[in-house]
Order: structure tokens, then sequence, then C-alpha cells
């Protein structure tokens, strides 16, 4: 791959023979965050010339300029976006790119731009890649922000105080998964969504609860037309049929580790029913909200499934 494997934090496949690698490694004196374009085809396998290299204060940055971009959707128009400095003369920017298919998502260029007496512009230093791949995107920088905080510190120093200043943020990198400036969510769902199966039990005065395992688990139909909830790691626990396999995997997805199971059928029926109703409204309230705000309907539609995955939110149909 042209990087010593124990470097590589993550890898984003773009296309078939194209992909995004992040790694953590020196590079002239300093240990720095390097974002690679790799390519693989037949003629050549490796690194392009197209990526560039960051230190903990500048990718910090660019993680606050993201994850920014991330809460805004500001729409599919060219936009540049941010602009954080790197040097005297070198500025990254963040850029929208519009798609060239109009039903598509836009691209995110985040580029190193340069203002010397020689030259005034963009420069081949930076990556571009799809909106759906933004979160994972962030996700990769993070890692890299704690690695490069965690060498830093490793460092020896007289005093704590001696430590940069990115040094702590660079620690909780990726620790708040919350939503940010995102003004939809803000103004929406200020307190998250309601909460499974809680508040779905009005009245319901006889449960019996159920421990669920750490991994995921997932309805299954067994032989015979029977259901069970059950997981990749042994667990297994047979249901009366696949309306309380839905409820039981619904809990699991909102993080519940201790699910109380109502015992008589049709209560589990009204939960799940409702549950159901509750999540189609609030899915087209947010997609309504987001089109609104983007003037784009795929943007709309990529951030509502975004906002339910992060929220632990089954899509129901």
């Amino acid at each position: 791959m042209g990087i010593e494997a124990d470097n590589v934090i993550g890898t984003i496949q773009l296309t078939r023979t194209t992909s995004l690698v992040f790694s953590v490694r020196p590079w002239k004196g300093r240990t720095l965050a390097h974002v690679r374009k790799f390519v693989s085809g037949e003629k050549y396998e490796g690194p392009t010339k197209a990526g560039m290299a960051m230190g903990g204060d500048v990718l910090m940055s660019v993680i606050e300029a993201l994850t920014r971009l991330k809460a805004e959707a500001p729409g599919a128009k060219e936009t540049q976006f941010a602009t954080v400095q790197k040097a005297r003369d070198t500025n990254i920017i963040v850029t929208i790119i519009p798609p060239d298919d109009p039903k598509a998502l836009p691209n995110i260029d985040v580029r190193e731009h340069v203002d010397s007496e020689t030259y005034t512009g963009p420069t081949k230093k930076g990556v571009r890649f799809p909106w759906d791949k933004l979160t994972e995107f962030i996700g990769l920088l993070e890692m890299q922000a704690r690695q490069l905080g965690s060498d830093e510190k490793a460092q020896p120093v007289l005093f704590a105080e001696a430590h940069p200043n990115w040094v702590k943020g660079a620690e909780k990198a990726g620790a708040d998964k919350g939503h940010g400036s995102d003004s939809v969510l803000q103004e929406l769902l200020p307190n998250g969504p309601k909460a499974f199966p809680s508040e779905f039990l009005d009245g319901v005065k006889k449960t019996e609860n159920l421990e669920l395992p750490a991994e995921p688990i997932a309805v299954v139909v067994l032989s015979g037309g029977k259901y069970a909830v059950q997981s990749d790691l042994g667990f297994r626990h047979d249901v009366r049929n696949q309306v309380e396999g839905n409820f039981t995997y619904y809990a699991q997805l909102r993080g519940q580790k201790t699910v109380p199971v109502p015992t008589v059928m049709i209560d589990v029926f009204r939960a799940v029913k409702a549950y159901e109703n509750y999540l189609r409204d609030l899915r087209l309230t947010l997609l309504k909200a987001y089109e609104r705000k983007s003037g784009h309907r795929l943007m709309a539609e990529h951030q509502t499934r975004e906002v339910f995955k992060s929220y632990g939110l089954p899509w129901v149909e």
C-alpha cells in the first residue's frame, strides 16, 4: 500500500479502484495526520499526489469546520464553506462542489490554497469525496486527532500546561456525539426523540424484564414459522410473534439493556404500532424541514437517515 500497516488509522472506499487512506506518521521531524488518495488499477497500485498532511492544531480546526458543515447542510450549490489557516501563505479551504447529476448528493473538497508571489490558488494537496462519506471522514479525522494527542502527551515536558492547547480537545475528539448547531434538530428534537419503550407503555400494568446482550440482535424466523430474537454470539430468545420481536429489537436499538416486555400481547401490539406511527411522522417532519433548509430533496433524505441512524431509530416503511 505504500504506508506501514501500523500507521494506518482507516480507509474510505470511494470507488472500486480509489480510496482515501488515513494514517498518522512522522514527516520531517513531526508526527502528522495524513489523508492520501490511493488507486488500484492494472498499471499502478498505490498512493497518488492527491492528499494532505496536518499537525494537531490544523487537524482540530478542520474537524470543527466539517462538523459544522454536517450540521448546517447548506445545500448543493458551490459554496466556499470554511477556511483554516495552515501556514502564513497557505489555507485549507472546505468547498461544496455541485454534482454533475442534479439528483445526486454534492461533493466536499478539502484542499490547500496558497497565496504567494508566484502563484495564488488551489493546489493538488487535497481530497474530494461525496457528501454521504462525510460522517465517516470526520470519524477517521477524530481517530487521528486522538492518536496525535496521545503521542504529544507522551512527550516529556516540565509542566503539563506546556502541551499545545489543541491536545486537550484532541483527547476528547469524537466523544460528543451530539448534533451541534443543527438548527432543524434544535427546533424539532431539542430533547431527542421519544424513548422506547417507556413512553409507549401508558396504562400497561404487567411486564416481564428481558436482559439483552451487548451485541446486536435481529428478529429471525425459525423452522415451523416461529420467531425469535438472536445475536451472532449465541444469544437467543423465543418471542410470541414478529411484533414482539420488533418490540425487543427496537428497544435495543435505543440502547436498552433490560427491556420491560408486556405480558399481554395487545399491549405489545399497541406500543409497536404507536412507535412506528411516531417514527413515520417524525421522518416526514424532518424530511420537510431539511428540504426547506437545503433546497435539495436528496440532501434532505440523507440528513434524515443520518439522524435516524445516530439516534438508533428504525427506518420503518
